[in-house]
């Protein structure tokens, strides 16, 4: 499977993630995904564990999204309640 981030951009309500995906019938060059109603990090993550775990949290969803043959075909966006608490 080929999920390779691009950039990922920090945001105050919404954080943006622009992926390259080349995976089956998914050929997308930059595909974005938009995470929103992000709860405040924990207090001691530097910016690069925030993203880290952005970025982790993304490919997953992104992933599962693929497996079950719902990818949207412009972009996403996913609830970002739980990307502090999802291991990557």
């Amino acid at each position: 499977m080929a999920i390779d981030v691009i950039e990922v951009e920090p945001g105050d309500e919404v954080w943006r993630v622009d992926l390259k995906v080349y995976e089956g019938v998914y050929k997308k060059d930059r595909y974005s995904v938009r995470v929103v109603d992000i709860p405040r990090p924990p207090v001691d993550w530097t910016l690069d564990q925030q993203k880290n775990a952005v970025m982790g949290y993304v490919r997953h969803e992104v992933t599962q999204h693929m497996r079950r043959g719902s990818l949207p075909p412009t972009g996403m966006q996913l609830d970002g309640e739980e990307v502090w608490e999802r291991e990557t």
